[in-house]
């Protein structure tokens, strides 16, 4: 799964690497180093050959059927393996497919002896990347993450990880006319000897911490590279 990113980088610098127009979200795009489903996230989605930058909450609602009580689990994350056929992802595949750039995102690697190590996962260079998200309209913009099999990095980490895209890959993925055999190629796990891994403090556990001293090494961390 995928249940915390961070992005910190300037609107400016990432509106430039991904080619959107900063004007269009304003003041709603704010950085964190820590992310939590249901918070605000930053999507880039395609309107014709233009690309437009929008803020959404992290995981899909949906209105429970009449006479049914309580409101639904947000359902941020989608695997690629059912995205086509799971009802309440598959429209969105197929005509509402987004970016959500990020920094990195943490996971949580299980100890031998219990409990959980948290590590931030992004590139040696810290430079921005994207994943691959889809969106919904109603009943408000929401957007969910796709999550695939890990690559060799990620599998000592855990069993899923979100699918990642290069910058050739972004007009793809947002093409409404898209091949549906280029899009599942997309959704591949791959490897990336750019990225790197390690272990930070546990303070990111709690979803109302924030700062960069949260993706700071924990102390005698070590890099975890491919």
């Amino acid at each position: 799964m995928c249940g915390r990113i961070s992005l910190f980088s300037e609107l400016g610098d990432l509106a430039s690497q991904f080619r959107f127009i900063p004007d269009d979200i304003g003041d709603a795009y704010q950085i964190s180093w820590n992310i939590a489903p249901t918070a605000a996230v930053l999507t880039i989605t395609a309107e014709g050959d233009t690309r437009r930058a929008g803020v959404m909450r992290w995981g899909f609602t949906f209105n429970r059927p009449q006479g049914k009580s309580g409101s639904s689990r947000p359902l941020f994350n989608a695997r690629s393996e059912t995205l086509a056929e799971r009802p309440a992802f598959r429209s969105a595949f197929a005509q509402r497919r987004c970016l959500v750039p990020i920094n990195g995102f943490y996971e949580w690697r299980a100890n031998p002896g219990g409990g959980k190590t948290p590590l931030w996962i992004h590139r040696e260079d810290e430079r921005p990347f994207a994943l691959a998200g889809i969106y919904n309209t109603r009943p408000d913009p929401a957007a969910s993450v796709i999550t695939c099999a890990p690559n060799s990095l990620m599998t000592p980490i855990h069993n899923r990880m979100p699918v990642m895209l290069v910058d050739d890959d972004y007009d793809d993925w947002l093409d409404p006319e898209a091949d549906p055999v280029v899009l599942h190629a997309l959704l591949q796990p791959r490897e990336w000897p750019e990225m790197t891994a390690w272990p930070v403090s546990t303070a990111v556990n709690r979803a109302g911490s924030d700062g960069p001293h949260l993706i700071a090494p924990a102390d005698g961390g070590t890099a975890l590279l491919l």
